[in-house]
């Protein structure tokens, strides 16, 4: 197995356009594998890394031309740290989203499960507003699943 450093990271930057979170996913996994990632968790991560992307491209950046989305993976030896970035059109406002359960029920509607899904997927995840402007939406995960 590739023994990485113990501090390595990538950036990316991508145009908030529905599709180009792709890219992303697929370059995370990259870096999740080539750390040592189990594959259950870099599918894991992939979902979860897919879902942040979108939600800031349809949500922080409204789907506005010339807006990116910044990603940027650290890994520090113990764990990934994932930060997804957005230019902050629509402040994240804290409301925590509705369940799985609410949505069965019919209480809720069926979209929206974005952050309930990466909450579920990640050992850590929550939102901070970034100090030049945007919502970051940071995600860790450990090689091992939380026990």
């Amino acid at each position: 197995m590739y023994d990485p450093p113990v501090s390595s990271s990538i950036d990316l930057s991508i145009p908030s356009e529905l599709g180009y979170e792709r890219v992303v996913r697929e370059a995370v996994a990259s870096f999740a594998h080539r750390l040592g990632f189990a594959t259950e968790r870099v599918e894991d991560l992939k979902t979860a890394v897919s879902e942040a992307c979108l939600n800031a491209i349809e949500h922080g950046n409204a789907q506005t031309p010339g807006l990116r989305v910044d990603v940027t993976c650290v890994w520090d030896g113990s764990g990934l740290t994932v930060c997804v970035q957005d230019q902050g059109l629509r402040p994240y406002s804290g409301h925590v989203t509705p369940g799985i359960e609410q949505r069965l029920r019919g209480d809720a509607p069926p979209r929206g499960l974005g952050l309930y899904l990466i909450t579920q997927l990640v050992d850590a995840c929550g939102f901070k507003l970034s100090s030049n402007g945007g919502n970051v939406l940071y995600m860790c995960m450990r090689r091992c699943p939380r026990a």
